[in-house]
C-alpha cells in the first residue's frame, strides 16, 4: 500500500471531520488552533501569510466587533484588545500601535491579517509546516491534540510538529507521559518535600493511587523521575514494587544467598521464614531496563531497580491480598 504524505493525511481528516476550504482555488495553508482546524484556509499574498480574523478570533475565544464606517475589526479578551483598519498597516494593541508586516486585507467578505501578530500580541505560538501544508496556532495550556484516520494515528504537537504512524503514537505516548509527571508534581507539592523512611503515610496520603495505603511517589525512584522528567518506574497502583517498598510495607527483606545468581528473600510468619529464591538469568543481570520473568515472578528492570508483580507475591504465598 503507497504511504500517504502528511498532506494527503490533512487533507483525508479535514474531510472526515466535516471541513471544506472555503475555496478549492485558495492556495493557502490549513489553519489549526490548538489541534482544531478552521474551516478556511489562510491567503497569502507578496509573500506575507494571512489568516481569517473573525474565525480565528472567534476560535481564540475573543469577543469581535466591527465598525462599518472605520473600517476596523477589534478583538477583545480579558484585559487585551487589538484593533486593525483595512488598509493600513498599523494595528493597535492595547492603546499601542505596533507596525503589521501588511495591511489587513478583505476576500470573499472576511478580513485576513497578517498571521505574525497573532502570536505578538495574543500570547500564542504560530507554527508553519511546508511539509503538511498547515499553520498552527498553540496557545500556553495545549498539550498537543491526536486523530487517527483509517486506523493511523497522526498527532499534532504543542511544539508544533505534525507526525503520523508510529512517530505519532510515540509522540502521543510521550504526552501521556508528561501529562502524568506534571499531575504527580502537583500532587507532590501538596505534601511534605521529605517523608520519613519507615514512617507509615498519613490519612491523607493513604487515600492516594498505591498500594496498601502507601502511595507511589513513597517510592524514591518515583521522585526522581518526576523533579527529572523523566520516565516513571513501575507503579504499585499498576501492580508492581520495589524490594525496598515490599518491605517497608510487607516486612519482606532480602536474606542472603551463596549463589549470586540468586536472590532470596522472605519474612517470618510465627516461627518459620516464608522464603522466594528469584533465580537471575543472565539477560537480566545485563540489562538496565525491561521486562522478564524469573521463577515464575513477573519482573520489571526499571534504572537497575528490581519491581515485582505483586499478583504473583500473592501467587507464590510471600503476601497477602488486601
Amino acid at each position: 500500500m503507497k504511504r500517504l504524505s502528511i498532506t494527503a493525511m490533512i487533507c483525508v481528516l479535514l474531510f472526515s471531520i466535516g471541513v471544506i476550504p472555503v475555496s478549492a482555488a485558495n492556495k493557502g495553508a490549513y489553519i489549526f488552533v490548538d489541534g482544531v482546524p478552521l474551516k478556511s484556509k489562510s491567503v497569502s499574498k507578496n509573500g506575507v501569510s494571512f489568516v481569517p480574523f473573525r474565525e480565528l478570533f472567534g476560535k481564540l475565544k475573543m469577543e469581535i466587533g466591527y465598525d462599518a464606517k472605520l473600517k476596523q475589526v477589534t478583538g477583545k479578551k480579558d484585559d487585551l484588545k487589538i484593533t486593525f483598519t483595512i488598509g493600513n498597516k498599523t494595528a493597535v494593541v492595547n492603546g499601542q500601535k505596533k507596525a503589521l508586516q501588511a495591511e489587513p486585507i478583505t476576500q470573499n467578505g472576511n478580513t485576513y491579517i497578517p498571521i505574525r501578530i497573532v502570536g505578538e500580541a495574543t500570547g500564542n505560538s504560530v507554527y508553519w509546516s511546508a511539509e503538511a501544508n498547515v499553520i498552527q496556532v498553540n496557545s500556553p495550556s495545549f498539550k498537543g491534540a491526536s486523530y487517527t484516520i483509517d486506523g493511523i494515528p497522526i498527532f499534532f504537537s504543542a511544539d508544533g510538529v505534525i507526525s503520523f504512524g508510529p512517530a505519532a503514537t510515540n509522540a502521543l505516548n510521550t504526552q501521556k507521559e508528561l501529562a502524568e509527571i506534571d499531575s504527580i508534581t502537583k500532587t507532590i507539592a501538596n505534601f511534605p518535600e521529605f517523608r520519613v523512611v519507615g514512617a507509615p503515610p498519613t490519612e491523607k496520603e493513604s487515600k492516594l493511587p498505591g498500594y496498601k495505603g502507601y502511595p507511589d511517589y513513597f517510592d524514591t525512584n518515583y521522585v526522581a523521575a518526576v523533579e527529572n522528567k523523566e520516565a516513571l518506574p513501575p507503579l504499585m497502583s499498576k501492580g508492581w514494587i520495589s524490594l525496598s517498598m515490599l518491605s517497608e510495607i510487607e516486612g519482606v527483606s532480602k536474606l542472603g544467598n551463596s549463589n549470586a545468581n540468586i536472590i532470596t528473600i522472605g519474612k517470618y510468619v510465627g516461627f518459620e521464614i516464608v522464603r522466594l529464591d528469584i533465580n537471575l538469568t543472565a539477560e537480566y543481570k545485563k540489562a538496565t531496563d525491561g521486562d522478564f520473568t524469573l521463577s515464575d515472578i513477573r519482573v520489571k528492570k526499571y534504572k537497575g531497580t528490581m519491581y515485582l508483580n505483586i499478583e504473583d507475591l500473592i501467587t507464590a504465598g510471600l503476601i497477602e491480598s488486601n
